[in-house]
């Protein structure tokens, strides 16, 4: 609810993308099952009108957790593409299987341009 409420807060003037940010930020790396994966379509959804929020991305790839990093690689293929482009190959050699795998699964659907 906190990124929802941001996301409104914002688009009625009241908002900041840094606050919009920090709920995305917590709801993705803090947030249970449905939680994370709606943190990260609000983040897909949004990073094109609010540059801040675009960068969490980049962020949440290089995420000392590797459960973080699992749930970035999950959303490679609905990334814009400069940022697809930055993160897929750290995501492809990731220290953790799961993540790597998850990274070419994603890179794999999305075709070329990896």
């Amino acid at each position: 609810m906190a990124v929802i409420d941001a996301v409104h807060d914002l688009i009625d003037g009241v908002g900041s993308e840094e606050r919009l940010a920090s709920s995305i930020r917590d709801a993705f790396v803090l947030g249970g099952s449905g939680v994370w994966e709606n943190a990260g379509k609000w983040l897909r959804k949004s990073s094109t009108d609010y540059p801040v929020v675009l960068g969490l991305w980049s962020e949440f790839a290089s995420h000392g957790h590797a459960e973080v990093r699992f749930r970035t690689a999950c959303f490679l293929d609905e990334m814009p593409q400069d940022t697809y482009r930055l993160i897929s190959s750290a995501l492809l050699v990731d220290r953790s299987t799961r993540v790597a795998r998850m990274a070419a699964a994603r890179v794999a659907e999305r075709g070329s341009g990896a």
